[in-house]
């Protein structure tokens, strides 16, 4: 056995032929000021610590050299580092501990408490304590904690102090700190910044990742994306935590590089931004913009029958598409506000009788901006196709990914079998959706409409309906006898359509819920005729 003494020199410099001298600091730890490595000194023992220092040394420096003599280097077995410990038994020993349990030797910055932070959240889970040890000193060194919620009212106070508006808060900011920390980690820059970002979120994605001399959006390395999202994650702590007025260049850069458009506002991000920086495929084309009213409110309505609007498009009383190689599809909503349809490729045209036919192809490639993004098609709403090049559109909204429309009301929607699939796999995005459908027990039908025939059941769980409901998109049938009978034929679960037939307060017992089931059972003669 060969044990390692130490006389007040950090024993991992020594292991790179260097002498630094250990400095006693502010919790009693004796710390090298060049690598941050602690020792517990205790009686004949120099315990090596997991977790390294943050150079805040006594005021009045206290060498190692002339207090430690001759200690036995030691390391922890468990938690406790003054009693449970261990003597190394040789340099290779050391050398493990250094590489295998000790936190990295990170210098104190906010880029490695980013760094920190991504890989406690993201790495490997084997070394999660070794990072998690890293970016609690980092953490204590900055005063920063990304784990502690109550930066939020902080920033609430802020923006109330400074007039921002919810839109361009700097808790909005915030959210996209967080998010950030994911991408970083993977080299992502995927959804930046089309991911329902408000005006500032949107103008920073391109000051640091898109605008000249040095976008990054046809750059695939993974270690040059990670440097610029670093830097953008740096800036946005600055911002968020250190008070730092949010920076941006005086006109926001064209995202395909040409010259700005007289028209573009430098705040405001139009659709026009959002294509031209994913693709150059209409740079040097003609294409057109259309909107399609269409007199269906709800949201869900209006992303389905597609086929139907599609062949309504191909077809023209007049030449309206001539020169065209795309075209720009968009559904009319309230206002002027235009969800986006499609958008496709114009092949030829075929002229008939008394109308045109044209052979429209969809583009592959923006199937995550259609049914989601919505502009402002502007005051000239009655000029139902415009030129893209001429006429820039405000992206009002960006709806998240499975959105299914604003919640009408629990006696006010019926819901088929995708919806409501669609629905409780993308609970994040219909949020209100789900938090109505939690909270209330209730009496639902279910509608078979291929026969008409009906079921009613009752919902009492710890998550009302929403819970109920779940199971449903789970089996198709919820385990209901006659409905398992029926959806032994595949796919014939699609045929269900959901409605709650009255809602019921959560403090009813069960049995309270279910003699108000049999009530609608009796009133739909669901069991004589129906499926119960």
């Amino acid at each position: 056995m060969e044990l390692i003494y130490n006389d007040g020199y950090c024993p991992e410099c020594l292991l790179h032929d260097k002498e630094v001298e250990l400095l006693l600091n502010k919790d009693d730890f004796w710390e090298c000021p060049k690598s941050n490595l602690q020792l517990a000194v205790l009686g004949s023992d120099a315990v090596t610590l997991k977790f390294r220092g943050t150079g805040k040394f006594k005021e009045e420096s206290v060498f190692g050299t002339q207090n430690i003599n001759g200690a036995a280097l030691a390391h922890a077995r468990g938690a406790n580092y003054y009693t449970d410990i261990a003597i190394f038994s040789s340099l290779d020993e050391f050398r493990n501990y250094l590489t295998n349990e000790v936190e990295p030797p990170l210098g104190l910055t906010l880029e490695n408490l980013a760094y920190a932070y991504s890989s406690f959240k993201n790495g490997n889970p084997l070394a999660r304590e070794s990072s998690e040890m890293s970016y609690k000193r980092q953490s204590r060194h900055f005063k920063i904690d990304f784990e502690n919620p109550s930066i939020i009212k902080k920033l609430e106070k802020r923006d109330l102090d400074e007039g921002m508006s919810d839109y361009n808060s700097y808790t909005q900011l915030y959210r996209l700190l967080l998010s950030l920390f994911e991408k970083y980690h993977k080299a992502d820059i995927s959804w930046l910044p089309e991911m329902g970002m408000s005006l500032n979120q949107a103008a920073l994605c391109n000051k640091h990742l898109h605008s000249l001399p040095e976008p990054v959006t046809y750059i695939n390395d993974p270690e040059f994306l990670r440097s610029r999202l670093l830097t953008f994650i740096v800036d946005l702590i600055e911002i968020v935590y250190h008070g730092k007025k949010v920076d941006l260049p005086g006109s926001k850069p064209d995202l395909a590089f040409e010259e700005p458009s007289p028209y573009k506002s430098a705040t405001t991000l139009t659709l026009q931004d959002i294509l031209d920086f994913k693709s150059d495929l209409f740079r040097n084309s003609k294409v057109k913009m259309v909107r399609h009213k269409d007199s269906r409110r709800e949201y869900r309505d209006l992303i389905k029958d597609k086929s139907k609007l599609l062949e309504y498009q191909r077809e023209q009383s007049k030449e309206v598409f001539k020169d065209c190689d795309f075209i720009i599809s968009f559904m009319g909503q309230e206002g002027t506000k235009s969800l986006l349809f499609g958008i496709f490729k114009v092949n030829g045209v075929e002229k008939r009788e008394t109308s045109f036919y044209y052979d429209l192809e969809q583009v592959d490639g923006f199937e995550y901006l259609v049914d989601r993004v919505v502009v402002d098609w502007g005051d000239n709403a009655i000029a139902w196709h415009q030129w893209y090049h001429k006429q820039p559109k405000e992206v009002v909204q960006i709806l998240p990914q499975g959105f299914l429309g604003s919640f009408p009301g629990l006696l006010n929607f019926v819901l088929d079998f995708d919806d409501l699939q669609k629905l409780t796999q993308n609970p994040e995005a219909n949020q209100d959706w789900k938090s109505h459908l939690s909270a209330v027990n209730g009496i639902y039908l279910v509608l078979d409409s291929q026969t008409g025939n009906q079921y009613v059941g009752s919902a009492c769980g710890t998550e009302g309906i929403w819970q109920r409901w779940c199971e449903y998109t789970h089996n198709s049938h919820g385990g209901n006898k006659k409905l398992i009978e029926l959806c032994a034929t595949p796919g014939y679960g699609r045929n269900f359509r959901f409605s709650v037939l009255q809602p019921l307060p959560a403090n009813l017992s069960k049995k309270e819920v279910v003699a108000i089931e049999y009530l609608y059972m009796k009133k739909l003669g669901t069991r004589a005729y129906g499926l119960n």
